[in-house]
């Protein structure tokens, strides 16, 4: 081959390089990030990531999710691993996303009893409190997207039942609540994590001495029992890496380890042993109750009790997902595209209208 001939080929082959590298830059600038803090009226600072689409997906409208109760909103949501994050999925879906931190989770502030020693303080974090942040997370997100009407919800476990508490109360600010794995109501009795929350005298109670105002998670508690199970360690590092994110004092723990409430047990306690939060006949919205089968937080009577309440409701049915686990949305596997085909199913623009 000549040297004029070379040339021409080198040429050829850095333009498609280029042309490569650019799609590459492209692929991943399709999901654009965009973190910022919304003040709620005690003046708590509230961290709320958005992910928008670039490619112009069909347009499903605003989408909030809650973090659960113990890692914050982006290892609940969005762990950017080797694969695409559950939020990314349901961004380039057509959803304007917005992941929210309720205080004492993640990245936003702190209440001042976790700031305090374990027993030295209040159980932090109550459903009343989630429901505040919540309230002030979706005022923005209705400033952030004037005159749209719409706006889907989903939290994971005490994640949707802080957002069905919300919409008890605020009955035409929710669209599409997806209610995930969730404790609700109905007969006393049969939750899985009994023996390990409750007081022994006082079985709707948290046992504070044993447990306090907030507790603790190490690595091993996030995935231990993952490591040896074939999940990607690319996804188990960064998972455990963005739960520990939120709080400053993690890495001076031997082993590292981050703070979260108690609240959320305290409550989920009372759900189970005849004690209801709220009461689903307010909400107006259309719900989907979404359940994995092996689920260990709801009980099949959380889901059957709130279907049979959900009286008001535009519409609402219930989805279980065969041989899923409770983490069914967050572990890459072809068991998430059932949860996402569930999710995407419930927010498409036309909607079965089916009544409890």
């Amino acid at each position: 081959m000549g040297r004029s001939a070379r040339a021409a080929l080198i040429g050829v082959l850095a333009i498609i390089g280029m042309g490569m590298q650019m799609t590459a830059q492209t692929a991943r600038a399709e999901i654009l990030r965009e973190d910022f803090t919304v003040v709620n009226e005690e003046g708590m600072r509230l961290f709320v990531r958005e992910l928008r689409d670039t490619e112009g997906r069909p347009d499903r409208g605003p989408m909030l999710l809650v973090n659960g109760g113990r890692p914050g909103a982006l290892a609940s949501w969005d762990v950017d691993a080797s694969l695409p994050s559950t939020a990314e999925e349901l961004a380039k879906a057509g959803h304007r996303l917005y992941l929210m931190d309720v205080r004492g989770f993640g990245l936003s502030d702190f209440p001042s009893e976790m700031e305090r020693g374990r027993f030295e303080a209040p159980v932090a974090v109550r459903s009343d409190e989630a429901v505040r942040d919540i309230d002030a997370v979706i005022r923005e997100i209705r400033r952030r997207n004037p005159g749209d009407g719409r706006l889907a919800a989903m939290g994971w476990a005490t994640g949707s039942q802080w957002l069905g508490h919300y919409a008890s109360l605020h009955p035409t600010s929710i669209d599409r609540l997806i209610y995930y794995n969730a404790a609700y109501g109905g007969p006393a009795g049969g939750w899985r994590l009994q023996a390990d929350f409750a007081d022994p005298k006082r079985p709707a109670d948290l046992d504070y001495s044993r447990h306090g105002a907030w507790r603790l998670a190490t690595a091993d508690d996030l995935v231990g029992r993952w490591r040896n199970e074939g999940v990607d360690p690319a996804f188990l590092d960064r998972y455990v890496a963005l739960a520990m994110k939120g709080d400053t004092k993690a890495s001076l723990r031997t082993p590292p380890s981050f703070r979260f409430p108690t609240g959320p047990v305290d409550d989920t306690l009372k759900m189970v042993n005849g004690r209801q939060l709220f009461d689903a006949s307010f909400i107006r919205s259309h719900v989907l109750i979404l359940r994995s089968q092996n689920d260990f937080w709801a009980r099949p009577t959380d889901a059957q009790t709130l279907l049979s309440h959900l009286t008001n409701a535009a519409s609402a049915r219930l989805v279980e997902l065969p041989g899923a686990s409770h983490y069914v949305h967050l572990l890459p596997s072809a068991e998430r595209r059932k949860f996402l085909d569930a999710v995407l199913e419930s927010t498409a623009p036309s909607i079965r209208s089916e009544k409890p």
